[in-house]
């Protein structure tokens, strides 16, 4: 699509609940975070622009940190447009902050890292208010093997067995250099951060660690799992989806790092 002179790149940070929604991505028929963003955007400013995304959340996932552009005329201020925006979003969507980018910059391309958090509760009663946030799980979660086996995945892998490409025969190799497995407040979250993600990866991720704090795996199991090649033979539950957060998005120039975290 070609751009005039008087075009801007806008930048934007979105946080949003994804219980409702089928996810990030446009369908038509039914409703998505970026089709209800796209009809924010047209109410507050009168145009329809291409959206790019840092990715692609799924049905149920939430987003914290989700960094989108666009490109506008008219030399319409960032702040003004934030405002204009949020009055036209449901509540469970939100713009959080609101810039000019660098000319060419691509949320997406541009991504130095990405961060996800899933959040577990062990409580035998979950709190009503987390019932839509976190995924309850029995029994108790031993946190020593999970991170025992957390350390095993980091670096530069072939996370085939844990996901799948986003294009039919596309390569399953990607890095991830944090994995942190924590307690606070009651709940235990997992902080996994790497440079792109496949899809399912996350939650296939997280299912496998809690079914090592379960001992229903051993740390030998993974050997079989990150053999180059093959699937190694899924022995535990997909995590579901509302345990999950898209917490940030990092980028290498200064330039883009002001997104919230």
């Amino acid at each position: 699509m070609s751009s005039s002179p008087e075009e801007s790149t806008y930048r934007m940070v979105l946080a949003y609940d994804g219980t409702d929604y089928h996810g990030w991505q446009y369908q038509p028929g039914v409703p998505t975070v970026s089709g209800r963003f796209a009809q924010a955007l047209e109410a507050a400013c009168g145009a329809r622009p291409r959206i790019v995304a840092a990715g692609r959340t799924d049905a149920g996932v939430h987003a914290h940190g989700q960094v989108v552009s666009f490109r506008l005329a008219g030399g319409v201020d960032p702040q003004q447009l934030l405002r204009a925006c949020n009055r036209h979003l449901p509540h469970d969507i939100a713009v959080r902050a609101a810039d000019l980018a660098p000319e060419g910059f691509d949320p997406r391309r541009d991504a130095w890292r990405r961060t996800y958090r899933y959040l577990l509760s062990p409580k035998t009663v979950l709190d009503p208010a987390q019932a839509r946030y976190v995924w309850r799980v029995s029994p108790a979660l031993e946190l020593a093997p999970m991170r025992a086996a957390a350390a095993r995945l980091i670096g530069t892998l072939d996370f085939g067995g844990f996901g799948r490409s986003p294009w039919p025969g596309g390569p399953t190799t990607r890095t991830v250099d944090m994995i942190e497995v924590l307690e606070a407040d009651g709940l235990v979250r997992l902080d996994i951060r790497g440079d792109a993600f496949l899809r399912g990866m996350v939650r296939n991720l997280v299912g496998a660690l809690v079914s090592f704090g379960v001992s229903r795996l051993r740390r030998p199991d993974l050997g079989e799992v990150l053999a180059p090649g093959s699937w190694g033979g899924k022995r535990w539950l997909t995590a579901p989806a509302r345990g999950l957060h898209q917490w940030r998005v990092e980028y290498h120039r200064p330039a883009m790092v002001g997104v919230l975290g």
